[in-house]
């Protein structure tokens, strides 16, 4: 792994390396002579596609899985010679399925007779691991947070994940990861980066994300660092909504900026956009409508991807835009045209490519015959635009040598490679994806992230004398994960043989009242409910005031899910206020953002795991098609373990805890006070 440097900076123009050190399989890109032979013999369809990337996920509102059952789709492909593709879980189903789906892909894009150059796809994914995986057969790993949470392993533990991430990606046929997010998560509100983040410490963002890189770089696979120039401070996701950043240049350029001006130094090749707008450091525009006077999300400003990413850091690689379907961009009346329009979606792009972006993500998803006429629709009218002087063609021919450059260095224009046989090509996955070498990983990285915050009387571990534990799930499905744990502890002798698990939603508790050791389990949480989703029967609180201890899932993705209207939120509290006035004690696992931690003060315990997804896996199954296991979640399974003294919480907080404060109108908001500081933790409090 590349040795972390310092990240004293400056934001004059720091360059682009032409050749990255810590990636073997990479070559010199000095001699662009093919290049700029294949542009030449580029028309401008091959050009406007060469800058496009659709997603598959669905044809005809079924999972795309395998191109073969979906002619009409791979005729569509074969119209344009698109820049390259993205795959969602949707089009996944194991590794030998997926390796196979994307050969597929690949021969049928080299079968195009529309254009006289064959030029591979970029096959991207947002693998980020942790929370964001779309390899479910594969290793989930731990996610970012939780890598931050490992203190003096991050560095090796963050190589390690990129490393393992990109092994997979790489044996499926995928040669762009859109991750490593680089995001400094300093706003606790921040309902959609969150532990997808390393850190709330530019410079802890900034070390991590380069060893990630590092390690995704070793497999082959192309990095790219989001979201420019930083989704971290928002209190909006931008996937329904447009956030803005209310800070100026010389503030973002203290936090926001660092990771990416770290990464940009280190060579970093592609880098993705956010559809935030800063006010503070861009120019108001005319919307659509001629009348409205606003702010371009990033994703279209040229003052903040020509002038501050190209021009104040230096940054001469691939630009992509967050996907363009998203509402912050799709719904925001940004440019003339009605909502979804081909007119609107190309007025977008115009803006796009103007602020110097190369490659446009998912403008719509490829899903039927009628998108396949937009997309034809689409390309017309950016060739339109071209043609009449509106977007330069010198323009467009510099996105496209970016895109060549980037899949000559890889490799990804021998298009040779795509013509083996779909069980060669399918081999490496079979071995690679979901192995029990990387699952020991990423079990060994969860043990170094558990972090203990808060352990009253010795209530963790659990002893002997403990003999009947609820374990109160936030879903049905976290019963999953619970029975494999209660299975593993019996087999490592940390239970007795003889302890039951009931599941109270299921079974009669009345049958096992005899047992020496119980364990029961439930659920607070109905999302399927239409209104009230608050599952708390009086059974459920009959067994939290008998029991000796409660164990609850808190799963905390925003302030509104610790808000007293919350469902969530009145699960968890009712369950301390029962078990308490019962005589237990209750442990708070935090499966997700720590900061629910301030919320639940009244818990006797607090663990954090940093991830809440996965828990509907259960560890012990293996995938039909290889014999590996799949991307459950090792950090609760952890934490669990730990629960009944196996192993100890040796993580140290990687963010800073606020205290939450009730307002005059009964909501709720952090503070400016810290409750635990970052690097906090009960290292050995559990004996």
């Amino acid at each position: 792994m590349k040795k972390a440097h310092s990240l004293v900076l400056t934001f004059a123009a720091v360059g682009m390396l032409t050749v990255n050190t810590f990636a073997g399989v990479r070559v010199n890109t000095n001699d662009s002579g093919r290049v700029e032979e294949i542009i030449s013999s580029m028309t401008l369809d091959d050009k406007i596609s060469q800058m496009i990337m659709p997603a598959v996920r669905y044809w005809d509102e079924e999972n795309m899985t395998d191109l073969s059952e979906y002619p009409e789709l791979a005729e569509a492909l074969r119209r344009h010679q698109y820049g390259g593709l993205i795959l969602y879980s949707s089009n996944v189903q194991g590794p030998v399925q997926v390796a196979a789906l994307i050969q597929q892909l690949q021969a049928n894009n080299l079968e195009n007779t529309n254009t006289s150059e064959h030029i591979p796809y970029f096959m991207a994914a947002d693998e980020e691991g942790g929370i964001v995986v779309r390899l479910t057969g594969g290793t989930r790993m731990n996610g970012n947070m939780a890598i931050g949470a490992t203190g003096e392993n991050a560095l090796e533990n963050a190589e390690k994940t990129g490393r393992i991430l990109g092994e997979e990606m790489a044996a499926a046929g995928f040669n762009v990861d859109f991750a490593p997010d680089i995001d400094v998560n300093n706003n606790a509100a921040n309902p959609v980066i969150g532990t997808r983040s390393f850190s709330d410490d530019p410079e802890t963002v900034a070390e991590l994300g380069i060893a990630w890189t590092a390690g995704l770089s070793e497999a082959g696979v192309i990095a790219t660092y989001k979201h420019f120039p930083g989704h971290g401070d928002t209190a909006v996701d931008s996937h329904i909504g447009t956030p803005s950043v209310e800070k100026t240049y010389d503030e973002i350029k203290e936090v926001e900026l660092v990771p990416f001006a770290a990464a940009i130094e280190d060579g970093a090749e592609m880098i993705m956009t956010a559809h935030i707008t800063y006010p503070l450091l861009d120019d108001e525009v005319p919307f659509g409508d001629g009348e409205t006077m606003g702010y371009y999300p990033a994703t279209m400003s040229k003052k903040i991807i020509t002038d501050i990413l190209r021009g104040d850091l230096g940054y001469d690689g691939v630009v992509v835009t967050d996907a363009l379907e998203m509402d912050a961009i799709r719904k925001a009346g940004l440019v003339p045209g009605e909502a979804d329009s081909t007119e609107y979606r190309a007025n977008v792009a115009r803006e796009v490519i103007e602020a110097g972006i190369d490659l446009l993500l998912l403008p719509c998803d490829l899903n039927n015959a009628e998108v396949v006429e937009f997309y034809d629709d689409y390309i017309d009218a950016l060739i339109e635009m071209v043609e009449d002087g509106t977007i330069p063609e010198e323009r467009i021919d510099e996105s496209v040598a970016r895109i060549l450059k980037l899949k000559e260095t890889y490799g990804i224009l021998d298009a040779e490679q795509y013509l083996t046989d779909s069980m060669e090509a399918t081999a490496s996955a079979k071995e690679v994806i979901g192995s029990e070498a990387h699952h020991e990983t990423e079990m060994e990285i969860a043990e170094q992230a558990i972090t203990l915050l808060k352990n009253e009387e010795e209530t963790l571990p659990f002893t002997e004398d403990v003999k009947r534990i609820v374990f109160l799930g936030r879903v049905p499905q976290d019963v999953i994960t619970v029975n494999s744990v209660i299975d593993y502890l019996k087999e490592q002798g940390f239970i007795n043989e003889d302890a039951q698990l009931l599941n109270l939603s299921l079974e009669d508790p009345s049958d096992y009242e005899d047992a020496d050791t119980l364990f029961l389990f439930d659920y607070y949480y109905d999302s399927g409910a239409e209104e009230n989703k608050l599952h708390y029967t009086e059974e459920l609180q009959e067994a939290i005031r008998e029991a000796d201890v409660v164990v609850g899932f808190s799963k905390n993705h925003s302030l509104t899910a610790l808000a007293e209207t919350s469902e969530q939120y009145q699960g968890i509290a009712r369950a301390i206020e029962d078990v308490h006035a019962g005589g237990g004690r209750f442990v708070l696992l935090s499966d997700n953002l720590p900061y629910d931690a301030a919320r639940y003060q009244d818990a006797d315990a607090i663990l954090l795991a940093y991830m809440g997804s996965g828990l509907d896996m259960d560890p012990t199954e293996r995938n039909e098609e290889s014999g590996n296991r799949g991307s459950y979640n090792a950090n609760v399974i952890a934490a669990l373990r730990m629960m009944f003294g196996d192993g100890k919480p040796i993580g140290t907080l990687p963010v800073q805890v606020p205290e939450i404060e009730t307002l005059d109108d009964g909501s709720i908001a952090y503070s400016d006070s810290i409750l635990y500081e970052r690097g906090y933790s009960l290292k050995g409090d559990m004996a």
